[in-house]
């Protein structure tokens, strides 16, 4: 197959991860249906790759530059944020991990040089690499932060702002540390994808994720500085209720 073809291809199927949506109770459903679809597209993607350095560079590379595009588009910084964070989303759920799945020891060399070039392209859009099993097996700590880390884009606070900071802190030191919180994190990973790609799509997005900042992760934010842990949780709770009623059931 041609490169160009061969590129032409995993460009249709990049496309067609972006429409699935990331959840735990359908995530592996949807990772083997990819595996079994496209089974002839990862064979023919390894033998590629593996045929030299060169060749593995121009494959990997080709979603990035699709998506660096595609943003370029966007003449809307806080669309273009919100598009990019969509895109961030499906790479580290979805499409990184399929393309690890190739039939080939240097799987895990291809998806690296992926994110390598991505986070060259788009420093703004960083991603970290991910993998199906570590994904299938559970949500490891820190992940992902979809909401907190959307609100904090959206006020143009980078990823390692003062409040992401002490909020990731807050989750893996605190939450993380007893079974209640535990589940408060799981169910929030379960369903916090979902709701930012639906809040993305609305027009008034920016004043969305603004009034999640004032009424929920700010005064969090306030509370984890005066020790105030648990209150918190309750606080934190509340907004996962919150958005889950208005975006997932409204």
């Amino acid at each position: 197959m041609e490169i160009k073809v061969l590129q032409s291809e995993l460009e249709e199927l990049y496309r067609l991860t972006m429409v699935y949506e990331f959840h735990k109770t359908t995530y592996e459903q949807h990772m083997e249906s990819l595996k079994e679809r496209y089974a002839g597209l990862l064979q023919e993607t390894a033998r590629v790759c593996d045929e030299s350095e060169d060749i593995m560079g121009t494959v990997a590379g080709h979603i990035p530059e699709y998506v660096s595009k595609e943003l370029q588009r966007e003449t809307s910084r806080r669309k273009r944020d919100m598009k990019a964070l969509d895109h961030k989303m499906n790479m580290v759920s979805f499409f990184v991990p399929l393309m690890g799945e190739m039939p080939s020891e240097n799987a895990k060399a291809v998806t690296g040089r992926m994110v390598e070039i991505w986070n060259t392209k788009m420093p703004e859009y960083k991603i970290g690499h991910s993998d199906y099993d570590g994904i299938r097996n559970g949500f490891r700590k820190g992940m992902f932060c979809y909401i907190t880390t959307a609100v904090c884009e959206s006020l143009n606070k980078p990823d390692d702002c003062y409040e992401l900071t002490t909020l990731r802190k807050y989750r893996d030191e605190y939450l993380l540390s007893t079974e209640s919180g535990r589940e408060i994190v799981e169910e929030y990973y379960n369903i916090a994808p979902t709701i930012v790609k639906r809040i993305g799509r609305q027009d008034d997005a920016g004043e969305i994720y603004r009034g999640i900042w004032d009424e929920y992760l700010s005064p969090c934010i306030h509370l984890i500085e005066k020790g105030r842990k648990e209150e918190c949780k309750d606080r934190y709770s509340e907004m996962v209720r919150k958005l889950e009623k208005e975006y997932l059931y409204s």
